[in-house]
């Protein structure tokens, strides 16, 4: 079973991700998460837009494969923290959290700014000052921004991470 602070990490993700808050995840529930951070981005119709959209499809399927045991199309808070020790899941998620770079990187200059990375938080409901908390976390030389490198190295430390002062743990703001 996954620790704590990993527990913790999902529960959160759960929180921002049912969207209709009905107390579960539903494939539009994941495809509209994915819908809202190209929309912060202004890439709706692009190919970064079209990875995000094709990502979110394969978690579904993946987080339906995995923990829909009942078949009902939907994914419990439950199941969902459960997907935490799936690897195929978490790789998944992790793929679909790295092609979001892209679509965040709004100006194409190879990282975010914080106000890019604001927009997109800001869309999936991440209040500001955590998301600004998770920004400085994930900025790890101090630069301003957070690099490619910072934010997929944050991205594999959220999902897979049980180190409390792992940076990626604030990759969706407060846990």
């Amino acid at each position: 079973m996954a620790g704590s602070i990993q527990e913790r990490k999902l529960h959160r993700q759960f929180e921002l991700l049912d969207l209709d808050g009905n107390g579960f995840i539903e494939q539009k529930d994941v495809a509209e998460f994915v819908e809202r951070i190209t929309e912060a981005a202004g890439a709706e119709g692009t190919p970064q837009g079209e990875a995000m959209r094709q990502g979110a499809e394969r978690l579904w399927q993946q987080l339906q494969q995995a923990l829909d045991t009942d078949g009902d199309q939907r994914i419990s808070r439950d199941e969902f923290v459960s997907s935490a020790d799936l690897h195929a899941v978490m790789t998944e998620a992790i793929k679909l959290g790295a092609a979001a770079f892209d679509v965040t990187d709004t100006d194409g200059d190879g990282r975010i700014s914080l106000q890019e990375w604001i927009r997109m938080d800001q869309k999936i409901g991440v209040l500001r000052g955590d998301s600004e908390q998770g920004f400085n976390r994930l900025d790890l030389d101090g630069d301003g921004y957070v690099s490619r490198a910072e934010y997929v190295q944050g991205v594999e430390e959220f999902y897979r991470s049980d180190d409390p002062s792992a940076p990626g743990n604030w990759a969706f703001g407060r846990f």
